[in-house]
């Protein structure tokens, strides 16, 4: 049985149509985060020696492409629609939450585009508020293509290193998506606290800001 579905997957792997699979799973997740195209590409590093047609540069350059796209589409999608349009968007705990990235956006705007892509819900949360709060366009597309391209080499990388770890192609790519897991769980919990950290030294920045000022005025 797993000698059936080996030959399915490398099959899949070699087929023509790959590439532009990568291409446009990595686009939908910039938007639509559901799409598991960190899987994907971490799954095809992981048996790339044993494809002879499996490009790992081009599946690269897919991805970044892709996911660069992506990304824009979410940012477009904050500028056109903002962040209190529609009535869900006005509850406490979301109002909180895009305040929260808000902060973030403010006071550490580079550093939380690039590293919010490696969070599935967050980078779309921050690339459709960076929109909504009129993040320069040019500045918001050279962080992302910087961003897409760290993203899409990492997601290869975690394959690339696990490759040949495993005979079977089957348990190969389940180990290198466990991996791939726990190490985005870490990666994740280190940003989250990191821009909690940020969130809460800008709030009491603003504060002091803000008592300055009318310290001032008196």
């Amino acid at each position: 049985m797993l000698d059936f579905i080996e030959e399915i997957i490398l099959g899949a792997a070699e087929a023509w149509w790959m590439p532009l699979a990568v291409f446009l799973l990595s686009l939908i997740d910039g938007f639509f985060p559901v799409v598991p195209s960190e899987s994907v590409l971490v799954a095809l590093a992981s048996i790339a020696d044993r494809g002879q047609d499996v490009s790992l540069v081009t599946i690269f350059f897919m991805g970044w492409f892709g996911a660069f796209i992506g990304d824009q589409i979410a940012y477009w999608l904050g500028r056109t629609i903002g962040v209190r349009r529609f009535r869900w968007m006005r509850t406490r705990s979301v109002v909180r939450a895009i305040g929260g990235v808000q902060q973030t956006l403010k006071h550490s705007g580079a550093l939380v585009v690039i590293t919010a892509r490696h969070i599935p819900g967050g980078r779309v949360a921050v690339n459709f508020i960076a929109g909504a709060t009129r993040m320069r366009v040019i500045k918001f597309m050279s962080l992302d293509f910087v961003s897409a391209a760290i993203w899409a080499a990492y997601s290869i990388a975690i394959g690339y290193f696990t490759s040949g770890w495993l005979d079977n192609t089957v348990l190969q790519i389940a180990l290198a998506l466990v991996l791939a897991a726990i190490l985005g769980f870490l990666i994740d919990r280190g940003i989250k606290k990191y821009m909690r950290y940020r969130m809460d030294k800008g709030s009491t920045q603003d504060a002091l800001d803000d008592e300055t000022g009318l310290d001032s005025d008196a």
